[in-house]
């Protein structure tokens, strides 16, 4: 049987929007009992020494080979980050010499295998030795901040990026917007959106249970909660938070409770600039992934107001769950809560985003996921088009996907036709 290694960079204690995705993308893609084995390996860092006190990043101890994650299992692969790394990168300008040798190094355990499907620069950067060293097909999957952050604010990552975005049979994005950041870069590179999905896990439970679940998180029957999920730091605009929900609390003519649901380094700030408003606010800080999917159900408006966003899972994930969602319109939101539900990331974002907001908490606004919006869809479209590049499949891409896509392959001399509607 032909293999694929999927290679991303990642963190087993905080298991947050990449790694989701990469576990999601694999497990769904396994449960369509694909012609091909699958490994998944990930990169970790940690600092050390004088650069875990320049950094003052945690000690890291337990550096297990593997974990298993939803019955996958993750062959996990620790880097030790070198203070002349850090030098070369941040004042030479130049690619950091050890860690350059230990991606070579890394290459080598993926020689053996037929495809490396890759996500984002780092473990691009792995992959793309790999398939250059020993002739591997590669893919790569932008996901966001290594397209529309790291180029930006750094002209070294901006060029790795660029060179990277030529290299794979195709460049797979979450949304078409990411797909659009990238083309600002270069262009001129092979391209496919494959959107992101929820996990099976989120779904909208029936109403007894919901009921139960505010009742345990100390809401009454009529309370509605208005809630932000994510980092709390500047590119997701968490200083906003507060006059949003006090435009929302002015606004609303009934009972509304603000949650937020996540950590980071400006979350004393906010929590700071809450004691001033009399709001309702309960703030829960970071909260396990398996608890997300009841928190999410307690929901009835979730808000985005994030400078930039790929295409936001929490969004995703409120809407399969029965809430609303409304986001700033940057990159890829629209393709989750849809072009109705975005504002304008601009002076009057509070506003428009409470106006919208308050229209969903008095029921005005119907929201669904588009089709495509889909763990299942994604793994259909990526099946088939490793099958190509393993198999010899005839493969059009469509990054619209436009009446689907069609693929036509002759396997042990039996001609087999599939389509996948999306």
């Amino acid at each position: 049987m032909k293999r694929i290694a999927v290679v991303f960079e990642g963190n087993i204690y905080r298991r947050l929007g990449v790694f989701n995705a990469v576990i999601n993308r694999v497990k769904h893609l396994q449960a369509l009992r694909p012609p091909y084995s699958i490994d998944v390996y990930m990169i970790q860092g940690y600092d050390s020494g004088l650069n875990r006190w320049l950094h003052k990043t945690p000690r890291v101890d337990d550096r297990p080979d593997s974990i298993i994650v939803d019955g996958i299992t993750v062959n996990v692969r620790w880097f030790r980050h070198a203070l002349i790394d850090s030098v070369a990168h941040k004042c030479l300008h130049k690619q950091p010499p050890i860690y350059l040798r230990w991606l070579g190094k890394l290459a080598e355990e993926l020689k053996d295998y037929n495809l490396i499907s890759a996500h984002d620069r780092i473990a691009g950067t792995a992959a793309s030795i790999a398939a250059e060293r020993y002739h591997i097909p590669l893919y790569i999957t932008w996901h966001g901040a290594s397209i529309y952050t790291d180029p930006i604010h750094d002209q070294l990552r901006r060029k790795v990026t660029c060179e990277l975005l030529h290299k794979p049979i195709c460049n797979f994005f979450v949304s078409k917007g990411l797909e659009n950041c990238a083309r600002r870069l270069t262009d001129g590179f092979p391209a496919q959106v494959l959107l992101n999905g929820a996990g099976n896990e989120f779904y909208k439970m029936d109403e007894g249970l919901r009921s139960q679940l505010r009742k345990s998180k100390g809401l009454v029957p009529g309370n509605k909660v208005v809630a932000f999920v994510g980092r709390f730091e500047t590119v997701k605009n968490a200083t906003l938070l507060p006059e949003i929900f006090v435009n929302i609390a002015k606004g609303y003519d009934g009972k509304v409770t603000f949650w937020t649901l996540g950590d980071g380094p400006q979350h004393d700030e906010v929590r700071e600039m809450f004691s001033t408003t009399g709001l309702d606010v309960k703030m829960w800080g970071r909260v396990p992934a398996k608890q997300m999917p009841e928190f999410m159900n307690c929901i009835d408006v979730l808000v985005l107001p994030s400078s930039v966003e790929a295409i936001s899972l929490a969004a995703i994930e409120a809407i399969k769950c029965g809430a609303n969602a409304v986001a700033s319109d940057v990159v890829g939101t629209a393709e989750a809560v849809g072009a109705d539900n975005t504002v304008p990331l601009d002076d009057n974002l509070p506003q428009a985003m409470a106006k919208r907001a308050i229209e969903m908490l008095e029921g005005k606004v119907e929201q669904t996921l588009d089709a495509k919006v889909s763990w299942e869809s994604t793994a259909a479209i990526e099946k088939e088009i490793y099958c190509q590049t393993l198999y010899g499949i005839n493969y059009n891409f469509d990054p619209e996907f436009e009446g689907g896509n069609e693929l036509k392959y002759n396997n042990d001399n039996n001609e087999i036709n599939v389509k996948n509607e999306i």
